[in-house]
């Protein structure tokens, strides 16, 4: 099955954040998302708490990072017999367009996430990712086509692969 998975760096995306947000599980109902974000200040308080309860500064992915990680999160996807078409890093999230098998994919992702993390641990020292990702299931061709467009268009702030470029390449 065809998914694209999300995932960030550490108080990247906080409660309350003037970008928007979900709850967890979407427990809690919140005006506005990344698309329509929220009033401004509507949630002014949640974000700086949210902001006074983390135990280091959000992590930011240099750009001379970006490529090492990316490279380490195909590597591990490969070896978890993952195929890969898209994947974009840039200073704050990641994103990729793979087929897999949904059991097991968060725990998988897990791994990914460890590591790529351990491949940087020398430069960006400390918890790298923040917890979980979220893989969205691809409802048909249109969709499938949007995440590979939306995935591609993060270049060129993020360092971008694609599975059709390393194929031509050949």
């Amino acid at each position: 099955m065809h998914y694209h998975i999300s995932w960030g760096t550490y108080g990247s995306w906080l409660p309350g954040d003037p970008r928007g947000f979900r709850t967890r599980g979407h427990c809690e109902h919140v005006t506005g998302d990344y698309k329509n974000p929220p009033a401004p200040g509507k949630y002014k308080g949640l974000h700086a708490h949210a902001k006074a309860s983390l135990k280091k500064p959000p992590v930011s992915i240099p750009p001379e990072l970006r490529e090492i990680v990316g490279r380490q999160c195909l590597k591990q996807l490969d070896k978890e017999g993952v195929e890969v078409f898209v994947i974009s890093v840039d200073s704050w999230h990641v994103h990729v367009a793979v087929d897999c098998a949904a059991e097991g994919l968060k725990l998988m992702v897990g791994r990914v996430k460890k590591v790529s993390s351990h491949k940087v641990r020398d430069r960006i020292p400390g918890r790298l990712w923040q917890a979980g990702c979220h893989p969205v299931a691809v409802r048909d061709e249109r969709h499938w086509h949007n995440v590979l467009r939306y995935i591609l268009d993060h270049a060129p702030e993020a360092w971008v692969w694609c599975k059709e470029w390393e194929e031509e390449g050949e």
